[in-house]
């Protein structure tokens, strides 16, 4: 009896599991705010194909466009790099948070716990108090006036790098005075006066600019499914970007010398098929 009391739990638990996974709908935001609905099939390094609800086919995106997947169980399916870096961007640092429901917590310092099945944010409203909800409920996140480190971080690498970068031409151009066009980035050197007065410059430049484009809030979950957010959410990665044209420079190299997988025999085959698949 007990033997047929486990078969009969085992199946109930099979069938449960099979309903549930068959009632299963991803979310897919966009960094636009837009979203689709449907069910994932598969992720890639550069895409996520899924079956769209809507017009009932089967699609594929890039994923550079993609912020995050959730499903309709409020699990993460996937996270992307311009949400870790929007979240990097409100950690540690005071603002106020607003809710899809529209309610306003201030806060002194915000935590984010990323787990793929609860989602988690605690604010921290005093020294002694601390308020958490889901990440999937949070409409944006305003940052306080500490924000603008962000901006002179800017200012100050995108300034630098632009003298760096045409120090290192100036001596591909001309080796033999190596020593000469480095001593200019010294103190008392010519582009050194020039760095003094331009990195103020445009550190100022990038505050204006961000406060006056509002830099200071990041958009996590849309409300509504047709409605764009104020602005995009994507961030740009060199390394993803240099990750990428990579990869689309050997598939493309690689399918000139080898050709489509059906044209090859043996390895190579299977050499090229997996190329074409990535």
């Amino acid at each position: 009896m007990k033997h047929y009391f486990h078969i009969l739990l085992l199946t109930f638990v099979f069938l449960y599991d099979t309903h549930m996974f068959a009632d299963v709908t991803h979310v897919i935001v966009y960094t636009n705010g837009l979203t689709d609905m449907g069910l994932v099939d598969s992720l890639s390094s550069d895409s996520v194909y899924f079956h769209d609800i809507d017009i009932k086919k089967h699609r594929a995106e890039s994923l550079k466009k993609v912020y995050f997947i959730y499903n309709n169980f409020q699990k993460l399916f996937y996270i992307s790099y311009s949400l870790r870096k929007r979240i990097e961007l409100t950690e540690q640092r005071g603002g106020i948070l607003i809710t899809k429901n529209d309610d306003t917590l201030p806060f002194a310092n915000i935590h984010f716990e990323m787990k793929m099945d609860k989602p988690k944010v605690f604010l921290s409203i005093s020294s002694d108090s601390v308020f958490s909800l889901n990440f999937l409920d949070i409409k944006e996140i305003k940052s306080d006036i500490t924000m603008v480190e962000n901006s002179i971080r800017k200012g100050f690498l995108s300034t630098t790098g632009i003298f760096l970068a045409g120090t290192v031409a100036e001596i591909l151009m001309d080796v033999n005075n190596i020593s000469s066009q480095i001593g200019d980035l010294l103190p008392g050197g010519k582009t050194y006066q020039s760095m003094n007065i331009t990195v103020p410059l445009s550190t100022i430049g990038w505050m204006v600019y961000d406060l006056g484009n509002d830099n200071r809030t990041q958009f996590f979950c849309p409300v509504e499914r047709d409605q764009h957010f104020p602005r995009n959410m994507f961030v740009f990665s060199m390394k993803i970007w240099t990750k990428n044209v990579w990869k689309n420079v050997k598939r493309s190299v690689l399918k000139q010398l080898l050709g489509t997988p059906d044209q090859i025999n043996g390895a190579t085959a299977k050499g090229a098929e997996k190329i074409h698949s990535e």
